[in-house]
């Protein structure tokens, strides 16, 4: 039991990290969105920050929830979400 709650609580302090890398990086693609000037840059921005957003919403739907199955994939040695 107690290695549950521990696996549990180590899931959930690699999603409130993740969350926080994922809303960094979400500040940093609106600071670049607001800089570049080039057509292209700019779309390409948009497709980060909405990407990112999806994240985000992903990430924040898990926290608010069960997240079983996040719990789940790190106790039996898999890994969280999937960083490529």
């Amino acid at each position: 039991m107690k290695r549950r709650n521990d696996t549990a609580r180590t899931a959930a302090a690699e999603l409130q990290r993740e969350l926080q890398d994922t809303a960094q990086a979400l500040r940093r693609a609106y600071e670049r969105f607001n800089y570049v000037c080039d057509p292209e840059l700019v779309e390409s921005c948009v497709f980060e920050i909405n990407a990112l957003q999806a994240k985000y919403n992903y990430l924040l739907r898990l926290a608010k929830g069960p997240a079983d199955g996040y719990v789940a994939a790190l106790a039996a040695g898999g890994g969280g979400i999937c960083l490529s």
